[in-house]
């Protein structure tokens, strides 16, 4: 494994010195579904035409909940991402791309169980193990010509006394080691690094179907005021974002809410990759819309919504888009990022397949993949 990761650095430095500062990368995230964990018709469509159609793609990210995981049975969830990996082979298999062709991050359906965090590490051996102490393996960082990337977790598992079996719980929609993320944010810009981008399954601004988590993290039937634990949550998020606009990141690239969106929030851009087969969600939901939009019971109707908008801060009301930014752009599609990095600029391409008609988690049997978005980052 050493050699391999030896060679890897050698192979950044040669790229760097012959083909200058310019490559693209792959953001995708959520393809779990119901092919042993996996929505194996529309991942395999997107692995194949990563491959195919976009040769100078170097890797890919996937931003968690690759799989549905299981809470009950440790080897259910082995099995799921082994054959994600099988799904994903066109990828992995590619001559085109880069050691060790996918960078993972950890999905609250990956960690499930005790022992889910261990199986993630099995199943990924190959990321970089400079990450906090108790994250090896989950969180990492590393670099590529003039551009860092760092992954880290929010979702992890909370073993409490971590000799009580009992006392285990999901440590889900959470940061647990900000100081880690800014201390790598700090040392990426000594080194003189152009651009950063930052990653987790997770995303800072819930657009629709997550409203009560997310890194915010509000919980389920909000009143307000805010109690002391929702403020901490929110708190925890705030730092985060000062931290990407401090230290100039790009965009943080995410998943977990299951759609296409993509909004700039004082600067900086989060970009939300949040369906390579994971069944679609609404955004949230605006003023005089009716009812709920009618899909998964975590949607909200707009009445529901309120009290989230306002912890929130966000647009809401007659003629706003119930959004944090006014630049909010969604599309409800099965979809994956190609981000290009040249110089001192960065732009984005989005590709998608819309789902079959009636159904939310099937793409359409006469499917074409095209541009549902894109956009110049930096």
């Amino acid at each position: 494994m050493k050699l391999f990761k030896v060679l890897f650095l050698l192979s950044l430095f040669l790229t760097v010195n012959i083909l200058g500062q310019s490559f693209k990368f792959v953001i995708m995230s959520d393809s779990r579904g119901e092919y042993n964990g996996v929505n194996q018709p529309v991942l395999s469509v997107f692995a194949n035409d990563i491959a195919e159609n976009h040769k100078d793609v170097k890797f890919v990210i996937f931003a968690g909940d690759m799989i549905d995981g299981n809470r009950n049975n440790p080897d259910k969830t082995y099995n799921e991402l082994m054959n994600w990996r099988k799904v994903m082979s066109p990828i992995y298999n590619s001559p085109n791309m880069i050691w060790p062709k996918v960078w993972p991050a950890v999905g609250n359906h990956e960690i499930q169980s005790r022992f889910d965090e261990d199986i993630f590490r099995k199943v990924f051996p190959d990321v970089f193990a400079n990450g906090p102490a108790d994250e090896k393996g989950l969180a990492y960082s590393f670099d590529y010509q003039n551009t860092n990337f760092q992954i880290f977790d929010t979702d992890r598992w909370d073993f409490g006394d971590i000799s009580d079996t009992t006392d285990d719980k999901p440590g889900w929609h959470t940061i647990k080691n900000m100081d880690w993320i800014e201390k790598d944010l700090a040392a990426a810009k000594a080194r003189g690094i152009k651009h950063i981008f930052t990653v987790s399954h997770e995303m800072a601004f819930p657009t629709g179907g997550h409203m009560r988590d997310g890194i915010p993290n509000l919980g389920k039937h909000l009143k307000l005021p805010l109690d002391s634990t929702q403020i901490a949550h929110l708190a925890l998020r705030d730092k985060f974002w000062n931290l990407q606009k401090k230290y100039d990141v790009d965009a943080h690239l995410c998943g977990h809410e299951h759609t296409y969106a993509r909004q700039s929030v004082d600067g900086v851009f989060e970009i939300l990759a949040g369906s390579a087969g994971a069944p679609l969600y609404y955004p949230n939901p605006k003023f005089g819309e009716k009812g709920k939009n009618n899909l998964f019971w975590h949607e909200f109707s707009y009445e529901e919504a309120i009290p989230y908008y306002k912890a929130l801060k966000y647009n809401y009301g007659p003629g706003k888009n119930s959004q944090k930014s006014k630049d909010f752009i969604t599309r409800r599609a099965f979809n994956y990022v190609i981000i290009s990095v040249d110089g001192n600029s960065a732009s984005a391409t989005t590709y998608g397949i819309y789902p079959q008609k009636n159904t939310n988690d099937k793409i359409r049997k006469n499917y074409k993949i095209k541009v549902i978005d894109s956009f110049k980052i930096k």
